[in-house]
């Protein structure tokens, strides 16, 4: 088994927390992200399993055992960084065979992994040549290479794609997740670039100064949020947020935005209650705008909006409004023939709307 276990683990440096209280499972063979935003304490979490960064507090657990005073080498971890961390003078054979003459292997089982882990990641053309002629993603891989021949008990990735361009970076992607289904091993992950954490884990940890907002699926934290950070963080362009409060009408509840010029029924639910009369915002993803009304049957809001901007991406559009006070964005159909500034109808599902405590942010409904 390499499951990872945190039991409330925090890091201080001094007064400052980097991170408060970490309480979550990687469970065997599962790829694990760690996303959010640059200083959110992502990384720090993943030093913190590699042995690099000390424990402040709780206890760490790596395949049952407990590591908290376990030197790095001793955990079976391989963790692949950002700068690729290859040895300029060596050829890709020698950097992958390195960590292997550490550890005592015999010349003939040190080629045999080498050789192995080239022909997975497609690299044996490469076993010759030195790290300055070769490309980003030449050199990606062959740092992950140096990983894969220790058969570790579980990978640590530390934002490594960063430095790639946007095209690499998407084939590196596809190639990770092959590696992840054919080595069949525990995966930890992490990256600012929700892109890949939504097409790499099978669960993503969403974090926020220090502390773990949600661990979940791709989907449902996409479809469920639990507050409004991991609402406006994942998606893009990042959801529309409306300001407002939830009342009760002789129709039943309605959401009434704050300038108390539009109001619309939302669907019967005893949830609203507790939050009559409570300030919330609304959430709705750009994805969940059309410019036609929604033929499901499903009752709908509409937004009368002066388009400012568009942006065409060839197979859709995004077009940048103004909502009264409020600026919209909202992704139409590449057919929708429109000329900035124009004014134009935006319909919703109510379906589709997200509602989020204005203090705490956490989600009601």
């Amino acid at each position: 088994m390499a499951s990872i276990r945190f039991e409330q683990v925090s890091k201080r440096y001094g007064k400052v927390t980097a991170v408060a209280q970490a309480d979550f499972e990687v469970k065997d063979k599962e790829f694990m992200v760690l996303v959010g935003p640059s200083g959110c304490g992502k990384s720090t979490l993943l030093r913190m399993i590699a042995g690099l960064e000390d424990i402040s507090e709780g206890g760490l657990f790596i395949g049952g055992e407990r590591v908290n005073d376990l030197p790095p080498k001793d955990r079976d971890i391989a963790i692949v960084f950002q700068n690729y961390a290859l040895y300029p003078h060596m050829t890709v054979y020698d950097n992958l065979a390195f960590g292997l003459k550490i550890r005592g292997l015999k010349k003939e089982a040190i080629r045999e992994k080498v050789l192995e882990a080239a022909r997975i990641l497609e690299i044996e053309a490469l076993l010759d040549r030195k790290p300055k002629a070769m490309s980003g993603g030449q050199l990606q891989r062959v740092a992950i290479g140096r990983a894969i021949v220790r058969s570790p008990k579980v990978f640590l990735f530390d934002e490594p794609l960063s430095n790639l361009d946007a095209k690499l970076r998407g084939q590196m992607r596809l190639e990770i997740a092959r590696l992840h289904k054919k080595l069949q091993t525990t995966v930890v992950y992490v990256t600012h670039d929700q892109v890949e954490a939504m097409t790499l884990g099978d669960r993503i940890a969403v974090m926020q100064q220090g502390i773990i907002q949600q661990i979940d699926t791709p989907q449902n934290l996409y479809r469920r949020p639990a507050n409004r950070f991991v609402a406006g963080f994942i998606g893009s362009p990042p959801m529309n947020f409306i300001p407002g409060a939830i009342n009760q009408s002789s129709q039943g509840f309605v959401f009434e935005d704050d300038s108390l010029t539009y109001a619309f029924p939302l669907p019967a639910s005893a949830a609203w209650e507790p939050h009559t009369g409570r300030r919330v915002e609304m959430g709705l993803r750009p994805e969940h705008f059309s410019a036609r009304p929604p033929q499901d049957g499903l009752p709908y809001a509409s937004f009368e909006v002066e388009v400012q901007h568009i942006e065409r991406l060839g197979h859709e559009s995004f077009a940048f409004a103004q909502w009264g006070k409020y600026a919209l964005a909202a992704r139409l159909s590449a057919d929708e023939d429109l000329e900035p500034p124009c004014r134009i109808t935006l319909w919703a599902s109510l379906d589709k709307m997200h509602f989020f405590d204005l203090e705490s942010g956490r989600a009601v409904g």
